[in-house]
Protein backbone atom coordinates (compact mmCIF):
# COMPACT_ATOMS: atom_id res chain seq x y z
CA UNK A 1 0.00 0.00 0.00
CA UNK A 2 1.49 3.31 -1.07
CA UNK A 3 2.12 6.12 1.44
CA UNK A 4 -0.07 8.38 -0.67
CA UNK A 5 -2.99 5.96 -0.35
CA UNK A 6 -2.51 5.70 3.41
CA UNK A 7 -2.48 9.50 3.78
CA UNK A 8 -5.61 9.78 1.65
CA UNK A 9 -7.39 7.14 3.72
CA UNK A 10 -6.37 8.84 6.97
CA UNK A 11 -7.57 12.19 5.66
CA UNK A 12 -10.92 10.66 4.68
CA UNK A 13 -11.26 9.03 8.10
CA UNK A 14 -10.47 12.34 9.76
CA UNK A 15 -13.11 14.07 7.68
CA UNK A 16 -15.73 11.47 8.65
CA UNK A 17 -14.88 11.89 12.35
CA UNK A 18 -15.00 15.69 12.03
CA UNK A 19 -18.40 15.60 10.36
CA UNK A 20 -19.69 13.15 12.97
CA UNK A 21 -18.51 15.46 15.74
CA UNK A 22 -19.73 18.70 14.17
CA UNK A 23 -23.39 17.64 14.27
CA UNK A 24 -23.57 17.09 18.05
CA UNK A 25 -21.33 20.10 18.68
CA UNK A 26 -23.68 22.29 16.67
CA UNK A 27 -26.79 20.79 18.23
CA UNK A 28 -25.50 21.33 21.79
CA UNK A 29 -24.78 25.00 21.12
CA UNK A 30 -20.99 24.80 21.35
CA UNK A 31 -20.64 27.12 18.39
CA UNK A 32 -21.86 30.75 18.41
CA UNK A 33 -25.49 31.23 17.31
CA UNK A 34 -25.72 31.10 13.50
CA UNK A 35 -28.09 34.06 13.70
CA UNK A 36 -29.42 36.51 16.27
CA UNK A 37 -32.97 35.21 15.78
CA UNK A 38 -34.34 34.41 19.20
CA UNK A 39 -36.90 31.81 18.08
CA UNK A 40 -34.29 29.91 16.03
CA UNK A 41 -31.91 29.85 19.00
CA UNK A 42 -34.76 28.78 21.29
CA UNK A 43 -35.63 25.84 19.02
CA UNK A 44 -31.98 24.85 18.79
CA UNK A 45 -31.73 24.88 22.58
CA UNK A 46 -34.80 22.68 22.93
CA UNK A 47 -33.37 20.27 20.37
CA UNK A 48 -30.26 19.91 22.54
CA UNK A 49 -32.28 19.47 25.72
CA UNK A 50 -34.58 16.84 24.26
CA UNK A 51 -31.60 14.89 22.90
CA UNK A 52 -29.21 15.07 25.84
CA UNK A 53 -30.78 16.44 29.05
CA UNK A 54 -30.77 13.48 31.52
CA UNK A 55 -33.22 14.54 34.24
CA UNK A 56 -36.64 15.08 32.61
CA UNK A 57 -38.11 12.04 34.37
CA UNK A 58 -36.29 12.64 37.67
CA UNK A 59 -37.55 16.23 37.75
CA UNK A 60 -41.07 15.34 36.64
CA UNK A 61 -40.81 17.83 33.76
CA UNK A 62 -43.16 18.00 30.79
CA UNK A 63 -40.91 19.37 28.02
CA UNK A 64 -43.77 20.09 25.62
CA UNK A 65 -45.73 22.10 28.18
CA UNK A 66 -42.68 24.12 29.25
CA UNK A 67 -41.63 24.86 25.69
CA UNK A 68 -45.16 25.90 24.67
CA UNK A 69 -45.49 28.19 27.68
CA UNK A 70 -42.26 30.07 27.01
CA UNK A 71 -42.37 30.25 23.19
CA UNK A 72 -44.79 33.25 23.11
CA UNK A 73 -42.49 35.16 25.47
CA UNK A 74 -39.50 34.39 23.23
CA UNK A 75 -41.41 35.55 20.15
CA UNK A 76 -42.18 38.84 21.92
CA UNK A 77 -38.62 39.45 23.19
CA UNK A 78 -37.38 42.86 22.02
CA UNK A 79 -33.69 42.53 22.89
CA UNK A 80 -30.98 39.96 23.55
CA UNK A 81 -31.01 40.94 27.22
CA UNK A 82 -34.75 40.28 27.48
CA UNK A 83 -34.36 36.98 25.60
CA UNK A 84 -31.59 35.80 27.95
CA UNK A 85 -33.78 36.67 30.93
CA UNK A 86 -36.65 34.61 29.52
CA UNK A 87 -34.34 31.63 28.96
CA UNK A 88 -32.97 32.07 32.49
CA UNK A 89 -36.47 31.86 33.96
CA UNK A 90 -37.37 28.86 31.82
CA UNK A 91 -34.25 26.87 32.70
CA UNK A 92 -34.67 27.76 36.38
CA UNK A 93 -37.92 25.79 36.29
CA UNK A 94 -35.88 22.63 35.65
CA UNK A 95 -34.91 22.67 39.34
CA UNK A 96 -31.32 21.91 38.39
CA UNK A 97 -28.41 24.02 39.63
CA UNK A 98 -26.32 23.05 36.60
CA UNK A 99 -28.95 24.14 34.08
CA UNK A 100 -29.47 27.86 33.56
CA UNK A 101 -28.10 31.06 32.05
CA UNK A 102 -24.60 31.91 33.24
CA UNK A 103 -24.14 35.09 31.20
CA UNK A 104 -25.51 37.65 31.78
CA UNK A 105 -25.71 36.69 35.47
CA UNK A 106 -29.08 36.47 37.21
CA UNK A 107 -28.41 39.55 39.35
CA UNK A 108 -27.89 41.87 36.36
CA UNK A 109 -29.79 45.13 36.84
CA UNK A 110 -30.44 44.65 40.55
CA UNK A 111 -29.32 46.96 43.37
CA UNK A 112 -27.94 45.12 46.41
CA UNK A 113 -28.15 46.76 49.82
CA UNK A 114 -26.83 43.57 51.40
CA UNK A 115 -27.15 39.79 51.32
CA UNK A 116 -28.79 37.20 53.55
CA UNK A 117 -28.33 33.53 54.36
CA UNK A 118 -30.81 31.00 55.69
CA UNK A 119 -30.25 29.93 59.29
CA UNK A 120 -32.87 27.81 61.09
CA UNK A 121 -35.32 28.70 58.31
CA UNK A 122 -34.82 32.42 58.93
CA UNK A 123 -33.31 35.01 56.57
CA UNK A 124 -30.34 36.40 58.50
CA UNK A 125 -28.38 39.43 57.27
CA UNK A 126 -24.90 38.26 56.30
CA UNK A 127 -23.43 41.28 54.50
CA UNK A 128 -24.81 44.81 54.73
CA UNK A 129 -23.78 47.89 52.76
CA UNK A 130 -23.28 51.45 53.97
CA UNK A 131 -26.86 52.48 53.15
CA UNK A 132 -28.25 49.65 55.26
CA UNK A 133 -25.87 50.33 58.13
CA UNK A 134 -26.90 53.98 58.19
CA UNK A 135 -30.55 52.87 58.40
CA UNK A 136 -29.85 50.63 61.40
CA UNK A 137 -29.64 47.29 59.60
CA UNK A 138 -26.91 45.11 61.08
CA UNK A 139 -25.25 41.78 60.46
CA UNK A 140 -27.18 39.06 62.29
CA UNK A 141 -30.55 40.83 62.06
CA UNK A 142 -33.47 38.65 60.93
CA UNK A 143 -35.38 39.92 57.89
CA UNK A 144 -39.14 39.59 58.41
CA UNK A 145 -40.59 41.35 55.36
CA UNK A 146 -39.46 43.12 52.20
CA UNK A 147 -41.59 45.83 50.59
CA UNK A 148 -44.51 44.72 52.75
CA UNK A 149 -44.26 41.03 51.81
CA UNK A 150 -43.31 38.36 54.38
CA UNK A 151 -40.04 36.65 53.47
CA UNK A 152 -41.66 33.55 51.93
CA UNK A 153 -43.96 35.68 49.76
CA UNK A 154 -41.09 37.99 48.79
CA UNK A 155 -39.06 35.00 47.64
CA UNK A 156 -42.03 33.54 45.76
CA UNK A 157 -42.36 36.86 43.92
CA UNK A 158 -38.77 36.67 42.64
CA UNK A 159 -38.28 35.71 39.00
CA UNK A 160 -37.44 31.97 38.84
CA UNK A 161 -33.81 32.71 37.94
CA UNK A 162 -33.23 34.11 41.48
CA UNK A 163 -34.55 31.04 43.28
CA UNK A 164 -33.14 28.17 41.22
CA UNK A 165 -31.45 25.06 42.59
CA UNK A 166 -31.55 21.28 42.67
CA UNK A 167 -33.21 20.84 46.07
CA UNK A 168 -35.59 22.96 48.17
CA UNK A 169 -32.78 23.71 50.65
CA UNK A 170 -30.52 24.95 47.87
CA UNK A 171 -33.27 27.04 46.27
CA UNK A 172 -34.10 28.58 49.65
CA UNK A 173 -30.45 29.40 50.32
CA UNK A 174 -29.93 30.95 46.88
CA UNK A 175 -33.09 33.02 47.05
CA UNK A 176 -32.23 34.36 50.52
CA UNK A 177 -29.02 35.80 49.08
CA UNK A 178 -31.11 38.20 46.96
CA UNK A 179 -33.63 39.34 49.60
CA UNK A 180 -31.95 42.71 50.15
CA UNK A 181 -31.87 43.50 46.44
CA UNK A 182 -34.30 45.19 44.06
CA UNK A 183 -34.53 46.13 40.36
CA UNK A 184 -35.43 49.63 41.58
CA UNK A 185 -33.41 52.05 43.70
CA UNK A 186 -35.24 51.68 47.02
CA UNK A 187 -36.32 48.91 49.34
CA UNK A 188 -38.32 48.78 52.57
CA UNK A 189 -37.15 46.14 55.03
CA UNK A 190 -38.81 45.03 58.26
CA UNK A 191 -36.34 43.21 60.50
CA UNK A 192 -35.73 42.00 64.02
CA UNK A 193 -32.57 43.47 65.49
CA UNK A 194 -30.06 41.70 67.68
CA UNK A 195 -31.85 42.94 70.77
CA UNK A 196 -35.18 41.47 69.65
CA UNK A 197 -36.77 44.79 68.65
CA UNK A 198 -38.69 44.94 65.35
CA UNK A 199 -37.91 47.89 63.11
CA UNK A 200 -38.51 49.04 59.54
CA UNK A 201 -35.82 50.64 57.41
CA UNK A 202 -36.29 52.46 54.13
CA UNK A 203 -33.20 51.83 51.99
CA UNK A 204 -32.62 54.31 49.17
CA UNK A 205 -29.63 54.17 46.84
CA UNK A 206 -27.83 57.54 46.83
CA UNK A 207 -27.56 59.06 43.37
CA UNK A 208 -23.79 59.05 43.59
CA UNK A 209 -23.59 55.39 44.66
CA UNK A 210 -23.06 52.41 42.38
CA UNK A 211 -25.39 49.44 42.44
CA UNK A 212 -24.15 46.54 44.49
CA UNK A 213 -22.50 45.76 47.79
CA UNK A 214 -18.74 45.89 47.64
CA UNK A 215 -17.14 42.72 48.93
CA UNK A 216 -13.53 42.74 50.03
CA UNK A 217 -11.81 39.76 48.49
CA UNK A 218 -8.87 37.85 49.83
CA UNK A 219 -5.38 38.80 48.75
CA UNK A 220 -4.66 36.93 45.52
CA UNK A 221 -1.30 35.89 46.98
CA UNK A 222 -2.92 34.11 49.93
CA UNK A 223 -3.70 30.41 49.40
CA UNK A 224 -7.35 29.47 49.03
CA UNK A 225 -6.86 26.08 50.65
CA UNK A 226 -5.49 26.41 54.16
CA UNK A 227 -4.66 24.11 57.05
CA UNK A 228 -4.59 24.65 60.78
CA UNK A 229 -3.60 22.65 63.84
CA UNK A 230 -6.41 23.10 66.36
CA UNK A 231 -5.83 23.45 70.13
CA UNK A 232 -7.27 19.94 70.44
CA UNK A 233 -4.31 18.62 68.45
CA UNK A 234 -6.54 17.71 65.50
CA UNK A 235 -6.00 19.21 62.08
CA UNK A 236 -8.45 21.02 59.81
CA UNK A 237 -8.08 21.80 56.11
CA UNK A 238 -10.53 24.23 54.52
CA UNK A 239 -11.30 23.58 50.84
CA UNK A 240 -13.58 26.39 49.55
CA UNK A 241 -13.42 25.42 45.86
CA UNK A 242 -12.15 22.92 43.29
CA UNK A 243 -12.32 25.47 40.47
CA UNK A 244 -9.48 25.64 37.94
CA UNK A 245 -10.55 29.23 37.28
CA UNK A 246 -9.46 30.33 40.74
CA UNK A 247 -5.99 31.27 39.50
CA UNK A 248 -4.45 29.09 42.23
CA UNK A 249 -2.59 25.78 42.14
CA UNK A 250 -5.16 24.14 44.38
CA UNK A 251 -3.51 20.72 44.53
CA UNK A 252 -0.20 22.27 45.58
CA UNK A 253 -1.98 24.33 48.24
CA UNK A 254 -3.81 21.24 49.49
CA UNK A 255 -0.61 19.17 49.58
CA UNK A 256 1.19 21.89 51.54
CA UNK A 257 -1.65 22.05 54.09
CA UNK A 258 -1.76 18.26 54.42
CA UNK A 259 2.02 17.87 54.75
CA UNK A 260 1.97 20.19 57.76
CA UNK A 261 -0.71 18.03 59.40
CA UNK A 262 0.45 14.50 58.56
CA UNK A 263 1.22 13.77 62.22
CA UNK A 264 -2.19 14.95 63.46
CA UNK A 265 -4.13 12.09 65.14
CA UNK A 266 -7.26 13.05 63.19
CA UNK A 267 -8.16 15.36 60.35
CA UNK A 268 -11.21 17.46 59.41
CA UNK A 269 -11.83 18.54 55.81
CA UNK A 270 -14.15 21.56 55.62
CA UNK A 271 -16.18 21.64 52.37
CA UNK A 272 -18.96 23.95 53.56
CA UNK A 273 -19.89 26.41 50.84
CA UNK A 274 -17.74 24.59 48.25
CA UNK A 275 -19.58 24.99 44.92
CA UNK A 276 -17.47 22.47 43.00
CA UNK A 277 -15.11 22.77 40.06
CA UNK A 278 -12.73 20.24 38.53
CA UNK A 279 -13.32 16.57 39.28
CA UNK A 280 -9.71 15.82 38.31
CA UNK A 281 -8.43 18.16 41.04
CA UNK A 282 -10.81 16.68 43.61
CA UNK A 283 -9.68 13.15 42.74
CA UNK A 284 -6.03 14.06 43.25
CA UNK A 285 -6.79 15.48 46.69
CA UNK A 286 -8.94 12.51 47.71
CA UNK A 287 -6.17 10.16 46.53
CA UNK A 288 -4.08 11.27 49.52
CA UNK A 289 -6.48 9.39 51.83
CA UNK A 290 -7.11 6.10 50.01
CA UNK A 291 -4.78 3.10 50.10
CA UNK A 292 -6.59 1.43 47.17
CA UNK A 293 -8.32 2.63 44.00
CA UNK A 294 -12.06 3.15 44.35
CA UNK A 295 -14.84 3.54 41.75
CA UNK A 296 -17.03 6.14 43.40
CA UNK A 297 -19.80 6.39 40.81
CA UNK A 298 -21.01 6.03 37.26
CA UNK A 299 -22.34 8.79 34.99
CA UNK A 300 -24.96 7.96 32.37
CA UNK A 301 -25.67 9.92 29.14
CA UNK A 302 -28.83 9.98 27.04
CA UNK A 303 -26.91 10.30 23.80
CA UNK A 304 -23.38 9.94 22.53
CA UNK A 305 -21.41 13.18 22.60
CA UNK A 306 -17.86 13.89 21.40
CA UNK A 307 -17.35 15.92 24.60
CA UNK A 308 -18.00 12.70 26.55
CA UNK A 309 -15.86 10.49 24.32
CA UNK A 310 -18.98 9.09 22.57
CA UNK A 311 -19.70 6.99 25.67
CA UNK A 312 -23.14 6.21 27.09
CA UNK A 313 -21.68 5.88 30.57
CA UNK A 314 -18.44 6.58 32.40
CA UNK A 315 -17.07 5.14 35.63
CA UNK A 316 -15.43 7.63 37.99
CA UNK A 317 -12.34 6.32 39.76
CA UNK A 318 -10.01 7.79 42.34
CA UNK A 319 -6.52 6.31 42.76
CA UNK A 320 -4.07 6.55 45.67
CA UNK A 321 -1.53 9.37 45.64
CA UNK A 322 1.26 9.00 48.13
CA UNK A 323 2.13 9.69 50.85
CA UNK A 324 -1.22 8.56 52.24
CA UNK A 325 -2.72 10.10 55.37
CA UNK A 326 -4.09 7.12 57.31
CA UNK A 327 -5.58 8.78 60.38
CA UNK A 328 -9.34 9.10 61.01
CA UNK A 329 -11.11 11.57 58.77
CA UNK A 330 -14.26 13.72 59.11
CA UNK A 331 -15.80 15.92 56.40
CA UNK A 332 -17.89 19.04 57.02
CA UNK A 333 -20.65 19.96 54.54
CA UNK A 334 -23.78 22.11 54.28
CA UNK A 335 -26.56 23.06 51.87
CA UNK A 336 -24.10 25.01 49.69
CA UNK A 337 -21.77 22.04 49.19
CA UNK A 338 -22.51 20.94 45.63
CA UNK A 339 -21.35 19.43 42.35
CA UNK A 340 -17.72 18.24 42.38
CA UNK A 341 -17.65 18.83 46.13
CA UNK A 342 -20.42 16.25 46.47
CA UNK A 343 -18.47 13.85 44.27
CA UNK A 344 -15.55 14.41 46.64
CA UNK A 345 -17.87 13.22 49.41
CA UNK A 346 -18.67 10.14 47.31
CA UNK A 347 -14.95 9.40 47.04
CA UNK A 348 -14.35 9.45 50.79
CA UNK A 349 -17.73 8.77 52.40
CA UNK A 350 -18.91 5.99 50.09
CA UNK A 351 -15.50 4.31 50.28
CA UNK A 352 -15.95 4.18 54.06
CA UNK A 353 -12.89 6.34 54.57
CA UNK A 354 -14.62 9.31 56.23
CA UNK A 355 -17.65 10.33 58.27
CA UNK A 356 -19.80 13.33 57.35
CA UNK A 357 -20.85 16.06 59.79
CA UNK A 358 -23.09 19.10 59.25
CA UNK A 359 -26.21 19.48 57.13
CA UNK A 360 -27.64 17.92 53.97
CA UNK A 361 -25.81 18.97 50.82
CA UNK A 362 -27.18 20.78 47.76
CA UNK A 363 -27.89 17.64 45.73
CA UNK A 364 -26.58 19.11 42.46
CA UNK A 365 -24.71 16.99 39.93
CA UNK A 366 -24.97 17.40 36.17
CA UNK A 367 -21.64 17.69 34.26
CA UNK A 368 -23.04 20.56 32.14
CA UNK A 369 -22.21 21.76 28.64
CA UNK A 370 -22.30 25.43 27.59
CA UNK A 371 -24.85 26.64 25.07
CA UNK A 372 -24.35 29.91 23.16
CA UNK A 373 -27.20 32.43 23.22
CA UNK A 374 -27.54 35.74 21.37
CA UNK A 375 -25.96 38.09 23.89
CA UNK A 376 -25.15 35.46 26.47
CA UNK A 377 -24.46 31.87 27.41
CA UNK A 378 -26.46 29.09 29.05
CA UNK A 379 -25.54 25.61 30.20
CA UNK A 380 -27.42 22.36 30.77
CA UNK A 381 -26.74 19.06 32.52
CA UNK A 382 -25.69 16.08 30.42
CA UNK A 383 -24.61 13.47 32.98
CA UNK A 384 -26.76 11.47 35.39
CA UNK A 385 -24.30 10.58 38.16
CA UNK A 386 -25.09 7.67 40.46
CA UNK A 387 -23.20 6.68 43.57
CA UNK A 388 -21.83 3.12 43.96
CA UNK A 389 -25.14 1.92 45.47
CA UNK A 390 -27.11 3.42 42.56
CA UNK A 391 -28.46 6.48 44.37
CA UNK A 392 -28.25 9.77 42.47
CA UNK A 393 -26.72 12.91 43.91
CA UNK A 394 -29.06 15.17 41.92
CA UNK A 395 -32.09 16.13 43.95
CA UNK A 396 -30.94 14.17 47.02
CA UNK A 397 -27.45 15.13 48.08
CA UNK A 398 -25.74 13.61 51.12
CA UNK A 399 -27.22 13.18 54.57
CA UNK A 400 -24.59 13.57 57.30
CA UNK A 401 -23.75 10.77 59.70
CA UNK A 402 -23.83 13.38 62.45
CA UNK A 403 -26.41 16.10 61.67
CA UNK A 404 -25.76 19.45 63.33
CA UNK A 405 -28.27 22.28 63.79
CA UNK A 406 -26.70 25.65 63.07
CA UNK A 407 -28.59 28.35 64.96
CA UNK A 408 -29.00 32.09 64.64
CA UNK A 409 -27.22 32.36 67.99
CA UNK A 410 -24.27 30.39 66.54
CA UNK A 411 -24.12 32.77 63.58
CA UNK A 412 -24.21 35.88 65.72
CA UNK A 413 -21.61 34.66 68.21
CA UNK A 414 -19.29 33.08 65.65
CA UNK A 415 -19.57 29.67 67.29
CA UNK A 416 -18.91 26.72 64.96
CA UNK A 417 -20.95 23.72 66.17
CA UNK A 418 -19.97 21.69 63.08
CA UNK A 419 -16.29 21.92 63.96
CA UNK A 420 -17.07 21.15 67.59
CA UNK A 421 -19.03 18.02 66.62
CA UNK A 422 -16.26 16.86 64.28
CA UNK A 423 -13.64 17.23 67.03
CA UNK A 424 -15.82 15.34 69.49
CA UNK A 425 -16.22 12.56 66.94
CA UNK A 426 -12.46 12.31 66.44
CA UNK A 427 -11.40 12.68 70.05
CA UNK A 428 -10.59 9.49 72.00
CA UNK A 429 -13.44 8.44 74.27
Amino acid sequence: MSPKYVLTALAALGAVIAVAALGPLYRTGTFPPPSAAHVANFERLWGALEAYYPYFELKGLEPGELRARYLPRVEAARSDEEYCGIIADMLAEFGDAHTGVISPPAHTGRVYFGTCRMVEGKAVVDVVGETGLAAGLERGAIVLAVDGLPVEEAIAAFPPRLRSGSTPRQRWARAAFHLLSTPRTSLQVMFQGLGGEVRTAGLILPKSASAGVTRVGEDEEDPLITGELLPSGLGVIRIPTFSRGSGHDLVAEFDAALEALMDAPGLILDLRGNGGGSTALAERMAGRFLAEAFIYGREHYRGRLPQRGWRLHLDYRVVPRRPIYRGPLVLLADELTMSTAEQFLAMLVDSGRALLVGRGTAGASGNPLPFALPGGKARFSTGFFRRPDGRPIEGLGFTPHVPVVYTVGNFRSGRDPDLEAAQELLSPQ
